[in-house]
């Protein structure tokens, strides 16, 4: 019995395909659940129209604008509220990025359906909350803002520090 050897390059095309087809299936499942969520969704505003030409007197001649609500975290502020009590509690410790996010992804139970989608989250969403919080000296970054290639910032609750001349004076009371 002889021993055959597939070519790399087969190999190759062959995981690519595969792959590739992996892929279009994830595709295909998300669009799915998409349109079942539009499906749902268009069924509640159908009602809602409904109701609301049923109480309002007379119809307004344009229909209402669009508008694309806050509210995949909640109330307004609600993750900046999160990541503020989170690192709070967390306090000496300091916290990474990556363990916000996973956190924050269990919390406000979000779904990504890529894993591009998360990490823009990470970086946009929860970064841009982060930023904010150290621009209102309510939180310290204790990784380099410089470096572009480190990926993962380190962030800790920042608390009041006295001055030299405060500890002075509050020794002499003492």
């Amino acid at each position: 019995m002889s021993r055959t050897r597939t070519p790399s390059q087969v190999k190759w095309v062959v995981n690519e395909i595969a792959a590739i087809r992996g892929e279009i299936e994830r595709i295909d499942a998300t669009l799915t659940q998409l349109a079942q969520r539009k499906a749902s969704l268009e069924h509640v505003c159908e009602s809602l129209e409904q109701v609301a030409w049923a109480i309002v007197p007379t119809p307004p001649v344009e229909a209402p604008q669009i508008v694309h609500a806050q509210g995949r975290y909640g109330r307004r502020g609600a993750l900046r509220n999160w990541l503020r009590e989170t690192l709070r509690q967390a306090h000496p410790a300091a916290l990474d990025t990556v363990s916000l996010a996973q956190r924050a992804i269990e919390v406000f139970d979000l779904q990504f359906n890529s894993a591009h989608e998360r990490n823009r989250f990470r970086t946009d969403n929860l970064g841009s909350a982060l930023r904010r919080l150290v621009d209102a000296g309510e939180v310290e970054r204790l990784h380099d803002a410089d470096r572009r290639n480190e990926r993962t910032g380190v962030w800790r609750w920042k608390v009041p520090t006295a001055s030299f001349d405060a500890l002075r004076a509050q020794a002499t009371r003492i």
